[in-house]
């Protein structure tokens, strides 16, 4: 069900075997994208790739957050970042 409207209800689909994430839809505006994902299938995938095998509940203060975050003013913005890409690697789940 939509957090923004509760009269809308979205159908994620995703396509998987043990190994690989063959494809996935989902009947939202985003959804019906061919380049990435929506927000539904991400978490989808988030959860069911990762979060439902955690043992312990891990709480953080929302305050804490912020220190996850790096300050924009530090960072140069002559940063080259394409000598970092690997061009061989499509999607990372990791």
């Amino acid at each position: 069900q939509s957090a923004h409207s509760n009269r809308v209800t979205y159908h994620p689909t995703i396509h998987f075997t043990d190994q690989a994430i063959l494809g996935w839809w989902c009947d939202c505006f985003t959804g019906a994208r061919f380049l990435g994902c929506c927000s539904h299938i991400a978490s989808a995938i988030w959860f069911l790739s990762y979060q439902r095998w955690q043992t312990q509940q891990h709480h953080m203060p929302s305050g804490e957050y912020k220190n996850l975050t790096t300050d924009s003013i530090q960072v140069s913005d002559f940063y080259d970042s394409s000598d970092d890409d690997d061009d061989s690697q499509r999607y990372s789940l990791a």
